[in-house]
């Protein structure tokens, strides 16, 4: 008597909860990010200005889109926007970002 095959699908999900080394894969994941890493580059003037016009131009409430730059990667984020000029700091959302890691700024609307 032959018995009928599993379909591989099924066959995945018996062997789903055996990972060969614990925290294998996040430590892949932890090192694919290090070695991804850049070095933070420099504003040109132009770049700069804009930028300074821009965050000079906030009434607060705004929404703004900013590249910005952390660990080793540059990152975008988007939402309400409150400067915080004293403090260096431009708020977009929840996220506190530091105007020396400010890559760009638009004003998404008012």
């Amino acid at each position: 008597m032959m018995r009928e095959k599993m379909p591989l699908s099924q066959r995945a999900k018996i062997f789903l909860p055996f990972e060969a080394v614990r925290g294998l894969r996040q430590a892949l994941k932890a090192k694919e990010f290090e070695v991804e890493a850049v070095s933070k580059g420099k504003l040109s003037e132009d770049e700069a200005r804009g930028i300074s016009s821009l965050l000079s131009s906030l009434e607060g409430g705004e929404v703004l889109e900013a590249k910005y730059f952390q660990d080793g990667h540059y990152y975008f984020a988007e939402g309400k926007g409150k400067l915080l000029y004293d403090d260096g700091i431009l708020i977009v959302g929840e996220l506190k970002i530091a105007l020396k890691d400010l890559f760009g700024l638009r004003i998404l609307s008012r």
